[in-house]
């Protein structure tokens, strides 16, 4: 398996929201696109640890000075979603990028991981030949 999404610490009553997300397979790798929109780049936190991926953010609401909050209809938010990652991916080389609202992480395929082409020899004297007349004792 490449890639799972799990969360073992996460409360179903937990006040954090989750996140909508989408996980696209290529034979290159895995691209992640997250929703975040309205969430400053800053306030990202995107974290490896082993073979999991943890992504947190948090939106804060903002009034500058001599200013006062007439109506609010954005809510301070906290989010967090972890991914666990497959062996096949290359957690070394991940890179993410965020413009629109949308936070992209491409997670590469381990070149161990790829396929590769064997070569096949011909007449090497390395494998044994069987005598099918032969009997067994």
């Amino acid at each position: 398996m490449l890639f799972t999404n799990y969360d073992p610490y996460r409360d179903p009553s937990d006040s954090e929201q989750s996140l909508d997300y989408d996980v696209v397979r290529s034979e290159d790798g895995v691209v992640v696109r997250i929703d975040i929109p309205g969430i400053d780049p800053a306030s990202v936190d995107l974290t490896v640890d082993g073979r999991s991926l943890r992504l947190e953010t948090a939106r804060v609401t903002s009034v500058p000075e001599n200013a006062h909050l007439v109506a609010s209809r954005r809510r301070p938010t906290a989010a967090s979603q972890t991914f666990q990652l497959g062996e096949q991916l290359d957690a070394e080389r991940l890179t993410a990028d965020y413009e629109f609202g949308v936070l992209t992480v491409s997670i590469p395929v381990a070149e161990s991981a790829k396929p590769r082409k064997v070569a096949v020899g011909v007449g090497s004297s390395n494998g044994q030949a069987i005598d099918a007349e032969s009997e067994t004792a």
